[in-house]
């Protein structure tokens, strides 16, 4: 049993061996216009999501009402 804790001790973590996303450059003054428009699509995209599913649940509730 002690053998298993040491191999799960010494994984490393999804943290350790996940990419680091960032969202801005490592420089400010590198934001491109390409950087700002994708901001604004992230933007966009994130209501448009949530809308979506916010008019979904409205229209199921209404069919069963």
């Amino acid at each position: 049993m002690a053998e298993e804790f040491a191999a799960i001790a010494g994984a490393s973590s999804l943290i350790e061996t996940g990419e680091v996303r960032r969202d801005m450059p490592a420089r400010f003054e590198s934001v491109t216009i390409a950087d700002r428009a994708e901001r604004g699509v992230q933007l966009v995209s994130r209501w448009a999501g949530i809308l979506a599913f916010v008019g979904t649940v409205t229209a199921i509730v209404w069919l069963l009402l």
